[in-house]
């Protein structure tokens, strides 16, 4: 028998709900060796009023969530994983260390029973529950399975395909089977899938699903829809403002230590000083920005740091039409901006030893990273400006790029409350004017940008920060071709040869082999230039003292993934 080791560093790139975690870990904890964590800082110059910490910790959300399904097309985003991760179980999580572990509360056991069919077997805790009594149950894997399979004789409600971020896994599953009352699941593979425990994340409670919808059913917050499997119920929501979880009495694990948690609307970093002053605000963690961590640090009785995080800001192309259809185009791009004037300009203040990011699949910091794109640190405008010439487009004696008489004007969006973000634009926008581009900016709140722009193709260029891990399997969906199952491949890259990298990749036993197949697979993607990695993303992580978290994982759920153990004890 193949019995799952804890211990192991497999990663993934989603996570969840917490298993059991010592209490008694402190936030210092979350950081690693990396350079860029910083000491907290405390001064006098400004006074915080407390709230009431230990009844309820409220988080600065960057928006609230339309579609409360993570493992759908519009649920896929950053706040809705941090509120499920609460609320739906998952039979894995990754914790801050990058490992893979085993959620004890969810599960007796999973095991690799063998390779040849490859079987998993899955052990369910029997006193595992939905909040609703419902037993979580082999229905539930059955009915995940289904909808992520990518098999379309199976439909949604309504008659609808199933829309999901991935089949990869799933749809190499021959079957699932239950045995004892349900609480035993026997999986099957066609082939060898190698990240099997990357499944399964989060389950869907199937009983509900089946009356609402997969793909839509869960687009309002409701206890009665969004049922929970975990620490955490939705208990209130008042539309644009804020999303309160508490407690789930029908939680057989241990109790959330903090009884509430409130997920705040609220965008706007300027605002995040007066709220910890005023007592309105516990929790932020947000993308780094030189003026949002000096405000911060300026506030007593808050804690502030710097978190080194695996995920990237990357600049995505549209392939679909217009000029960006053009490789020599793209290329011209990427010859035209200057990655390391960029990570310089953006986070070099706070962050000396950043560097671009060389590498589609893996984040730096990670062993499986290596730097593949070295061809475009700096800029070359000249050799840019020549490609574009062979490309057909003649310089006007304005300066501007035109082919057939038309102008290669392009847009570039960006979520348009990230300072930083907009600062990165308008150097690009600038560089690329440089060798005869007009770029426009045109900007959309994150939740736009990420829930209808992106997925609608409604854009030529954007800039979107995309989480990273060492388990490439899930992440790597982006890449593959509509054809293939993928429902993230927002950029309209069509590549037979990166489907295959990619299926072969998925298929290998040993781990050392698969980062191999994947680094080839970046290093088309290099030459392909779907997109463009810019630089890994510190985030601020501010808190009133006295909190004590685990720490951060590496997943867009960021910090989330152990919420249920966070404890607050009243500073001396």
């Amino acid at each position: 028998m193949y019995k799952f080791a804890p211990s192991r560093r497999l990663a993934r790139p989603r996570l969840g709900v917490v298993a059991t975690l010592l209490l008694s870990l402190l936030v210092a904890s979350c950081g690693t060796t990396a350079a860029s964590v910083s000491q907290t800082t405390t001064t006098s110059s400004t006074t915080t009023t407390l709230a009431p910490q230990q009844r309820k910790l409220v988080f600065a959300a960057p928006y609230l969530p339309t579609n409360f399904n993570p493992n759908t097309p519009a649920g896929d985003q950053s706040v809705t994983r941090q509120i499920m991760v609460n609320v739906w179980p998952s039979v894995f999580y990754e914790n801050s260390k990058y490992q893979t572990v085993l959620n004890s509360v969810l599960m007796n056991s999973a095991e690799l029973v063998s390779t040849n069919p490859e079987k998993v077997v899955y052990q369910i805790n029997p006193k595992a529950v939905w909040s609703d009594g419902v037993q979580i149950s082999a229905t539930d894997f059955i009915y995940n399975w289904q909808a992520q399979s990518g098999n379309p004789t199976i439909v949604d409600q309504g008659g609808a395909r199933y829309l999901s971020n991935t089949t990869v896994g799933y749809s190499d599953i021959k079957s699932v089977e239950a045995s004892h009352g349900g609480k035993t699941v026997t999986v099957v593979f066609k082939k060898y899938f190698s990240e099997w425990e990357s499944l399964f994340d989060p389950l869907v409670p199937a009983h509900v699903a089946q009356q609402v919808g997969w793909n839509a059913g869960f687009d309002q917050a409701s206890p009665a829809i969004e049922i929970s499997g975990g620490p955490y119920v939705i208990s209130g929501v008042s539309p644009g403002k804020q999303i309160e979880l508490t407690r789930n009495l029908h939680y057989w694990g241990k109790a959330a230590t903090i009884p509430t948690l409130v997920f705040l609307d609220d965008p706007n970093p300027d605002n995040y000083p007066s709220q910890f002053q005023n007592g309105s605000l516990n929790l932020v963690y947000s993308p780094a920005s030189d003026l949002l961590y000096s405000n911060l640090s300026k506030l007593t009785h808050v804690t502030t740091r710097l978190v080194p995080s695996l995920s990237i800001e990357e600049l995505l192309f549209n392939l679909s039409t217009g000029p960006l259809s053009d490789l020599k185009v793209r290329k011209a791009i990427a010859l035209g901006i200057d990655r390391e004037a960029i990570v310089s300009a953006a986070i070099g203040s706070y962050d000396p030893k950043a560097a671009p990011a060389g590498n589609n699949i893996y984040p730096p910091g990670i062993p499986q990273y290596q730097d593949d794109g070295s061809s475009y640190l700096t800029a070359a405008p000249s050799a840019a400006v020549s490609l574009l010439l062979s490309a057909g487009y003649v310089r006007s004696s304005d300066g501007i790029m035109t082919k057939n008489g038309q102008p290669l004007v392009l847009s570039i969006s960006v979520d348009n409350a990230n300072q930083q973000l907009l600062y990165v634009e308008e150097l690009i926008t600038e560089e690329l004017s440089n060798i005869g581009i007009v770029v426009n900016p045109v900007n959309y709140p994150l939740n736009t940008l990420e829930s209808s722009v992106l997925s609608d193709g409604k854009f030529d260029m954007a800039i979107v920060t995309e989480s990273g891990s060492p388990n490439a399997t899930l992440h790597v969906a982006r890449y593959q071709s509509a054809g293939s199952g993928s429902t993230e491949n927002y950029m309209g890259y069509v590549s037979k040869q990166a489907d295959s990298l990619i299926q072969s990749a998925s298929t290998e036993l040993d781990p050392a082999s698969s980062a191999r197949v994947y680094n080839q697979l970046d290093q088309l993607l290099w030459n392909d230039l779907p997109s463009i990695p810019l630089y890994s993303v510190p985030s601020v992580m501010a808190y009133n003292a006295g909190y004590n978290f685990v720490g951060n994982s590496t997943s867009s759920s960021t910090i989330f993934w152990n919420s249920s153990t966070w404890t607050y004890l009243p500073p001396r």
